[in-house]
Parts: structure tokens; C-alpha cells; sequence
């Protein structure tokens, strides 16, 4: 099995992944939000480019809840943005809701030819990991970075991945062998190190530090949502 990182969504584009596994981080937080609220009850969540999009998805959608952020504060009008603690059971619950965010559907969008997409984070890394092993294909890690540009929380989850997707015999792209020695080098301080990063420093200029630490809390969670046809479901 070939490991791969992509460090930024672009670096997928001229992939053929029909053969491919992808597994989509965009830790500060669109995925930790999609993953905390597929584990509580949501029962869809359908992402686009665009608030236009969203609102052209929601004539398809009966009783339809919009999330979305740009750069980092919710968007005027809409029930969510993305930080993890506004998906609640009590809110999510059979819900659908349509999401747009600046770089998190973004790269999920760039892997709709995938044999499987899987949305991660470090709330649900062991559970997608185990699951992207079981299909028995190439997997490829894909970063949302921020803006166009290389973002450390999205590395530091995918080095995370690696390590726990890593068996003897399996081949390694210098990104996926690069992210994994940055995760080895931040792990006993992957919070202090996120809080350092431009996302991190964005999210504490926003008394936001609650969300660093949630976003950052491994294995907290066993759901593994998928990217199928246009939604992302359990």
C-alpha cells in the first residue's frame, strides 16, 4: 500500500484516484465539525463551494440547516459556522445540513473521484484509519490548508494518520514520511504547538481556545463519516 500526503487540496488535482482512498482534514474545523456532528445524529451534511450554492442545494433539502464560515466567523444568516461545540445533539439530530466553508469543502470536493472519501480528524483518527485499511487500496491523505497555503494542524493530524496506518512493507511518499516526522516532533505538545500556528493564533485572537483543545482531543469519537454522491453521511 502506497501512503501519500497531499499538503494542500491542489496537490491532488491529475491524480486518478478511482484506485485511492482519501481521508480529508481540515482540522480548525470544518472536519471536527462534520465528524462531531455525524456522531451526534446528524443525518447529513451536504458541502458546497459557495453560499450560493448552498442556497440553490437548500430548494432540494426540505427544513435544510446552513453552516459555514469565512475566515473563521459564521456567515450572516446561518444556524451554524464551523466550531465542533455549535453541532450539538439537540440542534443536529436528523438533520441535513448544507455547509460551506473557506478551505474544508473545498477539499473535499477535490476528491469526489475517489474510490472512498473519509472524513477525518484527530476526534476520530484510529476509527478512519482502521476503515481506509479494510478497502485494501492506496490511501491518500488530503489537507484543506488555509487560503492556498500550508496549514500545521492539517499536518500534524495527517503525520497522526500515518503512524497508525503504517505496516511493514508499505510505501511512503516524502509528504507522508515529512508529516509524520512533524507529528513525532509535536506530539507531546500538539495543542501548545497548534496554538502557535496562523490558524491556531487566529482562533485565540477569538478567545477561541477551547475549540484548539476540542479539535485536538484523539480518539474521542468511532464515527467515520464518507463522501458519497454528493453527501457526506455515516
Amino acid at each position: 500500500m502506497k501512503l501519500d500526503v497531499a499538503l494542500l487540496p491542489n496537490d491532488a488535482k491529475g491524480i486518478n484516484l478511482c484506485e485511492t482512498v482519501c481521508i480529508v482534514l481540515d482540522i480548525f474545523r470544518a472536519t471536527t465539525s462534520i465528524t462531531t456532528a455525524m456522531a451526534n445524529g446528524c443525518r447529513a451534511i451536504i458541502p458546497v463551494l459557495s453560499v450560493e450554492d448552498a442556497r440553490l442545494a437548500a430548494e432540494k433539502v426540505e427544513n435544510a440547516l446552513f453552516a459555514g464560515e469565512r475566515q473563521s466567523i459564521r456567515i450572516d444568516g446561518f444556524d451554524f459556522g464551523n466550531s465542533p461545540f455549535e453541532f450539538s445533539q439537540e440542534k443536529v439530530k436528523d438533520k441535513t445540513i448544507i455547509m460551506t466553508t473557506t478551505n474544508g469543502t473545498v477539499a473535499i470536493h477535490a476528491t469526489s473521484t475517489a474510490h472512498r472519501t473519509l472524513i477525518g480528524s484527530f476526534l476520530n483518527a484510529r476509527a478512519v484509519c482502521k476503515q481506509a485499511k479494510q478497502y485494501g487500496k492506496d490511501v491518500l491523505i488530503v489537507c484543506a490548508g488555509t487560503d492556498g497555503f500550508f496549514s500545521l494542524e492539517d499536518a500534524l493530524c495527517a503525520g497522526f494518520m500515518v503512524q497508525l496506518l503504517q505496516s511493514e512493507g508499505d510505501m511512503l511518499t516524502d509528504a507522508a514520511y515529512g508529516a509524520s516526522l512533524m507529528y513525532t516532533n509535536a506530539q507531546g505538545n500538539l495543542v501548545e504547538t497548534a496554538a502557535k500556528s496562523r490558524n491556531g493564533k487566529r482562533l485565540c485572537d477569538l478567545n477561541r481556545m477551547d475549540d484548539i483543545e476540542n479539535c485536538f482531543r484523539v480518539d474521542a469519537l468511532q464515527v467515520v463519516p464518507q463522501y458519497v454522491e454528493g453527501k457526506i453521511c455515516r
